[in-house]
């Protein structure tokens, strides 16, 4: 291969089999792209990583298991990118509106992306506990900074995180417009307490569009399934 893909790059001081496994899921993630994942068979997959076909079985069961585990690692890089194109911003009701945002936006401006995150999201339980441990530190921030006056415990967590995919998905099947992010992200902030105004005020505010530094996928690959 004659670049470094998100997952070689990851694991670039690991171990041989574990960089060997990345070189296969960037081999796969290529593909996919490229082909779409009913085209590209195992022995292609081996053959774009310079390994031999059996070196694939070593790390994988078959193509199912390779595209559940590609999907979950680009998932994870993309909530990853949302949470960094905030690290400058120290206001809770601004993070709070703008993950929000950029989370269900993601259907409008990377359809592809925000397919995957939706169903990477659903199936796999590692990726919810990530996107849950950057939604309630956001939250207790808010506590802290005097914002947010709604104790944050479960029940907000989980229904935080059901509005989101759902208007998420809303998004991805052209129930709703571009509207529907600040809609919601409003609604949130009114849930943690904040008055009406200030709520409207920042959730509709303009934003920056969110530019995701990852390969474009073929609508073809069944992101996100279950490996």
């Amino acid at each position: 291969m004659s670049s470094k893909g998100l997952f070689v790059s990851e694991a670039v001081l690991l171990g041989k089999s574990a960089r060997t496994r990345a070189r296969l899921m960037d081999a796969a993630a290529q593909l996919f792209a490229r082909q779409g994942f009913e085209a590209v068979s195992v022995n292609e997959i081996a053959r774009v990583a310079e390994v031999a076909n059996g070196t694939f079985y070593v790390h994988f069961r078959d193509k199912d298991e390779i595209a559940g585990a590609v999907a979950f690692g680009i998932a994870q890089e993309v909530v990853r990118q949302l949470d960094e194109a905030m690290t400058d911003i120290d206001d809770a009701m601004e993070r709070t509106s703008m993950a929000t945002r950029r989370f269900i936006d993601l259907a409008g401006s990377e359809p592809d992306w925000g397919g995957a995150l939706f169903r990477a999201v659903l199936t796999f339980q590692d990726l919810r506990e990530s996107v849950i441990g950057y939604l309630r530190a956001d939250l207790q921030r808010g506590v802290s900074q005097g914002v947010f006056t709604t104790e944050i415990d479960d029940v907000v967590i989980d229904t935080f995180v059901s509005m989101a995919m759902g208007a998420l998905f809303g998004r991805l099947n052209g129930r709703f417009g571009p509207e529907l992010g600040s809609r919601v992200a409003e609604l949130q902030l009114r849930m943690l307490g904040v008055p009406a105004r200030k709520a409207a005020k920042v959730a509709w505010r303009e934003i920056p569009p969110l530019e995701l530094h990852i390969r474009p996928l073929a609508k073809t690959w069944p992101v996100g399934r279950q490996p």
